[in-house]
């Protein structure tokens, strides 16, 4: 059993219209989706929902099989439930979860830079470095104990992620790592003004 973020889901189409099949187990139908996690794992999926029931973010536990042309077919995708233990157990905001599960979504940044730069890494720890970059800034003047310690870092991540998309937009100018994050921190300040959330 495998578990990540819930990065991308897409209906799959064909002719037009979403791939849609019956169920043998149940007998209703079934949508397909294609979907695509934190760590880049991507597949194949269904649900009885015709709009995907989790949204990008959710964190999840799902099983992957691997399809006779060499895709992958994602099934028993599952929210994973975290409950506040107090302060000595592991919770929703655990400093150390929430922190492995940014470093991971950085190196995915990371990765992605240099794909959208057209400059490759020379080594992998090229891309481990750039995402301890990325990573410090995640991270930087967020205390532990702040209750919305999981939501600021995951905003702050998906800030990064959105600007190192935005490098094939030439006219832009973000390619170095300075400019990501200057382009991520203007893409959050739209997001300090919706319902006056929490700091980000």
């Amino acid at each position: 059993m495998a578990q990540g973020i819930i990065k991308i889901v897409t209906p799959q189409m064909q002719n037009g219209v979403q791939r849609t099949w019956v169920n043998k187990f149940t007998g209703k139908p079934n949508y397909g989706f294609n979907i695509v996690f934190d760590d880049g794992t991507a597949g194949s999926c269904g649900s009885e929902k015709v709009n995907y029931p989790l949204p990008v973010g959710t964190l999840v536990t799902y099983e992957v099989t691997v399809m006779a042309n060499g895709g992958n077919n994602i099934t028993k995708v599952k929210k994973v439930e975290l409950v506040e233990t107090g302060t000595n157990g592991k919770s929703y905001n655990d400093p150390d979860t929430v922190k492995r599960i940014s470093f991971s979504m950085c190196q995915t940044i990371a990765r992605l830079h240099f794909t959208n730069a057209g400059i490759p890494p020379r080594t992998i720890e090229d891309v481990n470095t750039l995402a301890g970059v990325y990573h410090e800034w995640v991270v930087t003047n967020v205390q532990d104990n702040d209750p919305h310690l999981r939501d600021i870092i995951s905003r702050r991540y998906y800030a990064l992620q959105l600007a190192v998309e935005c490098i094939p937009f030439s006219g832009l100018g973000i390619i170095r790592r300075e400019q990501v994050i200057e382009s991520a921190e203007t893409f959050l300040k739209p997001l300090k003004e919706i319902g006056h959330a929490a700091q980000v």
